[in-house]
């Protein structure tokens, strides 16, 4: 066998003898010990058997044994071993892979049946191996898109072998649209921009301070200080309002940086303690984990992990630079609560303290906002002598 070796031991009445007629000058050999009696020696497993056919006399014994041969010796010594590891993986890739539950979560036994129905027709059902989440989504995708008008939404939670199916069902709503008459109101205090209105009486003007609450679009058709009609006020009111913010910024900048060495690695997890097959980087990023093999009653556990090496660079800010950053994690605060249509006009720090680690920033902005709120009118105030005016 290429690439073998054994350390022999030879003994027996004059080994030199033996040395002499069939290991000089036909076969090659290294660390040569003579004790009286007794030859050491190593040569290749090739060699081995040769000398074995010549032993006449003399025994033979190997000491320790390298490369190949070595393991297919072993394998073969514990060959009954062997065969129990592999049954056993086996063993555990099944059971980690076969769905023994599924529970479908819905109040309506209808919707319900219809889900365990589907899910039969596609492959996922009691004692059977549990499909890869891309094919259980496109799946899912596909029993709702056949389904429209039963179901909104599927999605699957797998706990080891049990799978439950969480189901959102449709609900077909048919909202009229209300016509009752209302006023526009403003929804916060603020200085108007904008203001117009379709339907309804305007009652203030660009650059007019309004306090929340107060009516800007009102729904009340007025006719000598009397409401002779009420309609539904339509419109919208822009205007300027204020925030004030709060921020703490760290003045310590942490980036990470993903470089392009990408390996697989596998790794054995037994009691929760992770054991690399190879060697891991020394800062890496985990992108993706597949578990092959699972078991649910003795913690063990065999995975594959995508891993992208990293580096992190550190550094710390200067007053002018927190400062700056600090403004805009202030500016994205108020950018979250603000519409398509609606912007910052200004923004100021006030004040900021710093202390070691952080800076503290307090930051005025002036927005432009939607501040169209609505308010139903008083029905009381209808003239009832007069047609509702629309």
């Amino acid at each position: 066998m290429k690439n073998s070796y054994v350390r022999l031991r030879i003994e027996g009445k004059n080994p030199d003898l033996f040395f002499k007629l069939y290991v000089i000058n036909k076969i090659s050999y290294k660390n040569l010990k003579r004790r009286k009696g007794v030859l050491e020696l190593t040569v290749k497993y090739e060699d081995y058997l040769f000398l074995e056919n010549k032993k006449g006399i003399y025994n033979i014994y190997v000491i320790k044994e390298y490369g190949l041969i070595k393991y297919k010796n072993f394998l073969l010594k514990n060959i009954s071993l062997v065969i129990a590891f592999i049954i056993s993986l086996i063993y555990l890739f099944v059971i980690s892979n076969m769905a023994f539950n599924i529970d479908v979560i819905h109040n309506d036994k209808e919707i319900r049946a219809l889900v365990y129905d589907e899910l039969q027709k596609n492959g996922i059902s009691k004692y059977h191996f549990i499909p890869s989440f891309k094919k259980r989504r496109k799946i899912l995708d596909k029993i709702v898109k056949e389904n429209k008008d039963e179901l909104e939404w599927l999605e699957i939670e797998r706990k080891g072998s049990i799978l439950n199916v969480k189901v959102t069902e449709r609900i077909m709503n048919k909202k009229e649209e209300s016509t009752k008459p209302r006023h526009i109101i403003a929804k916060k205090s603020g200085v108007i921009m904008s203001i117009t209105a379709s339907h309804g009486e305007i009652l203030k003007k660009k650059n007019d301070y309004v306090n929340e609450g107060e009516i800007l679009i009102s729904g009340d058709i007025i006719k000598d200080e009397t409401v002779k009609g009420q309609v539904r006020a339509e419109g919208s009111v822009y205007a300027e309002t204020w925030y004030l913010v709060n921020v703490s910024y760290p003045l310590n900048y942490e980036e990470t940086i993903y470089l392009s060495k990408v390996k697989n690695n596998l790794i054995l997890s037994i009691f929760g303690h992770d054991v690399p097959l190879f060697k891991n980087y020394s800062k890496n990023y985990i992108e993706n984990s597949k578990t092959i093999v699972k078991d649910k009653i003795f913690p063990f556990e065999i995975r594959i992990e995508k891993q992208r090496k990293i580096k992190v660079n550190k550094q710390k800010y200067t007053e002018k630079q927190a400062l700056s950053k600090a403004i805009e994690v202030a500016s994205k605060k108020i950018e979250k609560k603000l519409g398509s249509d609606e912007y910052i006009i200004d923004k100021k720090a006030l004040n900021f303290t710093m202390n070691d680690s952080t800076i503290e920033v307090e930051v005025f902005f002036k927005v432009c906002e939607n501040i169209t709120a609505y308010k139903d009118v008083d029905e009381s105030l209808l003239n009832k002598d007069n047609d509702l005016v629309e």
